[in-house]
């Protein structure tokens, strides 16, 4: 990271220069004066003095890393029920991680009103959604393309072997056989979403 953190703030500072020689940054407000070259100029020097902080992690092992990450934002309520320990007499004790002293488990009592009050506070207001959908699926498109979609799923019925072969053979082959040249035909076409089903069902099959 130390490495990484001087690359990036050489690549940073190089692409703000690049930027003002083309007079692509705008100044404004108390910024004006570093439209001036020279200013520019002093202004970038002690940057390179200064230590960067960046951030890296390994990537994720699969697909299934990536779903079992997000979930934990788009499927998680504000407190879990193992975490609620007791409630007595308008009282809740509940446990909670201390980041800021090793991640220490501690246990914290509240009043059932500031409880609720303070669970609320996840809760998104009128409008707002934790997963959008674009495309197809969008809000404002589903209702009209998903119904085209399936009409089209449905009006593209299989063509039989034989015609299957000679309008391959009529048309030209998009691609051949580099042993003999023969033209290579479409037998199946693979989803996605097939592709990752026979992955999780063999998981010995060589997805590549």
């Amino acid at each position: 990271m130390r490495v990484l953190s001087r690359v990036f703030r050489g690549k940073f500072v190089a692409g703000l220069k690049r930027r003002f020689r083309q007079r692509q940054l705008t100044f404004a407000g108390s910024l004006q004066p570093l439209a001036n070259e020279a200013a520019f100029r002093s202004f970038l020097r002690p940057l390179f003095r200064q230590n960067w902080v960046v951030y890296a992690k390994p990537p994720f092992g699969g697909p299934q890393h990536v779903l079992g990450y997000l979930a934990c934002y788009t499927h998680r309520v504000a407190i879990t029920n193992h975490r609620l320990v007791a409630f007595d007499q308008d009282q809740v004790t509940f446990r909670w991680k201390d980041y800021a002293n090793g991640n220490k488990k501690r246990m914290m009592t509240l009043s059932a009103q500031e409880f609720l009050r303070r669970f609320l506070l996840h809760v998104l207001p009128r409008g707002f959604v934790r997963i959008r959908s674009f495309g197809f699926l969008a809000n404002r498109h589903r209702a009209k393309l998903l119904p085209h979609c399936q009409r089209l799923l449905l009006d593209n019925p299989k063509p039989h072997a034989l015609a299957l072969t000679h309008s391959a053979l009529a048309q030209p082959a998009c691609f051949r056989c580099p042993k003999c040249a023969t033209p290579m035909l479409i037998v199946e076409r693979l989803s996605a979403w097939t592709v990752s089903q026979l992955t999780i069902r063999s998981p010995t099959l060589d997805s590549s």
